[in-house]
């Protein structure tokens, strides 16, 4: 990793789980939080995932329409800070608004980190926590996590909680991917539905 690349895992070019309205969605690659019962381990290790550069990534932003902004997670983003704020000062500059996840808690954050912190128009802080898990929230998944506006962007946000989950079916390849955080049942009842249309 440099100052001006980010070790990403993947990227999904419109959501509509992660903030408000339509967002490009970032997972970086590395975390070493490892919280327990995390739902993205497979974005823990620092080895794997594409290494990107930012303007890669700002002009493949550039070229997305309809979007309302970007939202960032993982992994760890501000275990990449230094490209994660030149990410972050870019989509800005495209005229859209940024999401950040983190696990930190502003009081463990770095000059760095915290500048992505207060450049971003909505950040969800704090670790997961498997005892506090909460798959009603909005945004989290657990009651311990907390949503804030540092730009002030979102401060009139109302926020409604519920479960949201996202099918993504490439027709291309026929890959089924589900993002949001679903729990047995509609894991079940989704796996039953895709045996009847194979």
């Amino acid at each position: 990793m440099t100052k001006t690349s980010i070790r990403v895992h993947d990227i999904v070019p419109q959501s509509e789980i992660y903030g408000p309205g339509i967002r490009w969605v970032i997972w970086v690659q590395g975390c070493t939080l490892a919280c327990e019962g995390c739902w993205n381990k497979e974005t823990w290790s620092q080895r794997k995932g594409e290494l990107r550069s930012v303007q890669s990534l700002l002009e493949e932003l550039s070229e997305v329409q309809g979007i309302e902004g970007i939202t960032i997670l993982g992994g760890e983003p501000l275990q990449q800070a230094e490209p994660v704020l030149t990410l972050i000062e870019g989509a800005g500059k495209l005229g859209l608004t940024v999401m950040l996840y983190t696990g930190y808690e502003f009081h463990e954050m770095n000059e760095v980190m915290q500048a992505c912190y207060f450049a971003s128009d909505i950040a969800i802080t704090g670790r997961y926590i498997a005892e506090k898990r909460d798959l009603g929230l909005l945004w989290r998944g657990s009651s311990n996590q907390l949503i804030e506006s540092p730009t002030g962007r979102y401060a009139d946000l109302e926020i409604t909680e519920a479960q949201e989950v996202e099918v993504l079916i490439d027709h291309d390849s026929g890959q089924v991917t589900m993002l949001g955080y679903p729990d047995e049942q509609i894991l079940s009842d989704f796996k039953e539905i895709f045996e009847r249309i194979k």
